[in-house]
């Protein structure tokens, strides 16, 4: 993939978010925007524009935002690890989950609803 920009109402924890599950780090902080790192990824978490963001409601937990067209696909080394930091995150595990090419797969949600796939090699 390379980057990903990701559209967030609150930056920081959305940051967090994936510097927790992916294992990036923050590269540069700028204008509340926050730019991660790591394994070859890089994801801009910019904030959403406040005119844009008064009209956006985020659940606690988040609801799916299933409008989008694009699903980001990041590996990582033990998906049971990551599925448990995405719970711990303010992410959503889905039940979402299946095998393919050696790779097991698993939706989740990030904090803002946004729908991501996990994967790692099958053991």
């Amino acid at each position: 993939m390379g980057a990903l920009v990701v559209f967030s109402i609150d930056v920081a924890r959305c940051a967090a978010f994936y510097e927790k599950v992916i294992g990036l780090h923050v590269q540069s902080e700028v204008a509340g925007d926050i730019r991660l790192v790591g394994n070859g990824e890089e994801v801009l978490v910019h904030s959403v524009p406040k005119g844009i963001a008064k009209k956006i409601e985020i659940n606690v937990p988040p609801s799916p935002r299933e409008n989008s067209a694009l699903k980001p696909v990041f590996e990582v080394a033990s998906l049971d690890a990551a599925l448990a930091l995405v719970r711990e995150s303010g992410g959503v595990v889905t039940d979402r989950t299946f095998s393919l090419d050696g790779l097991t797969r698993h939706d989740v949600l990030d904090p803002d609803g946004n729908i991501i796939q996990l994967r790692s090699r099958v053991s």
